[in-house]
């Protein structure tokens, strides 16, 4: 068995005998640097002594899939960095403290309590509140940007707007999130 792979590995065509395999070369090399030559390129050893710039180009290869590696860590950190940024973004949107508008809604000749209920139920408290159907601010004026721009997130003028406007005209019937509730 031996002889068989030592033929295949140089190349030498084999005679199957009824008893045992006999190598036939087909061409003695010359010198044994020859042999070990043919031997490399048949079963394509990679030389024993690599040149500068073989060795170069190994090692830069390396170095490119160490940054690529370090880049794609560096990448998955800045995704779970946005991620736990955009949760503390949405979790601070909705935690507003309602009681701290009581003084601006106790400016008014209105039941404040009914007052901070109906506040409570449209914005949460939230003075830059937008619902799906284009109410906006602490009272959640229909059409409130369109109408007065910016200035219907600011918390005293939209308070303002919501007593002027809509309550000492029709009380608490344009609130509908207290509908049942208040009337």
């Amino acid at each position: 068995m031996r002889n068989k792979i030592l033929a295949f590995m140089v190349g030498i065509p084999m005679i199957a005998s009824t008893t045992q395999a006999i190598a036939q070369p087909t061409e003695i090399p010359k010198t044994e640097k020859e042999n070990v030559i043919k031997i490399e390129k048949t079963i394509a050893i990679p030389p024993l002594n690599p040149s500068k710039d073989e060795i170069a180009q190994e090692q830069i290869a390396q170095r490119q899939a160490e940054l690529a590696k370090q880049e794609a860590l560096e990448e998955a950190e800045a995704a779970k960095t946005a991620v736990t940024t955009v949760t503390q973004v949405a979790t601070q949107a909705v935690s507003y403290n309602v009681e701290q508008w009581r003084p601006i809604v106790a400016k008014y000749p209105w039941p404040v309590d009914q007052a901070m209920l109906v506040l409570a139920r449209e914005s949460g408290g939230n003075p830059r509140a937008v619902s799906k159907t284009d109410d906006h601010g602490l009272f959640q004026i229909h059409g409130g940007l369109a109408t007065y721009g910016e200035k219907i997130y600011d918390p005293e003028f939209n308070v303002a707007l919501a007593y002027n406007n809509y309550y000492k005209t029709r009380g608490w019937r344009p609130w509908y999130s207290v509908q049942g509730i208040l009337w």
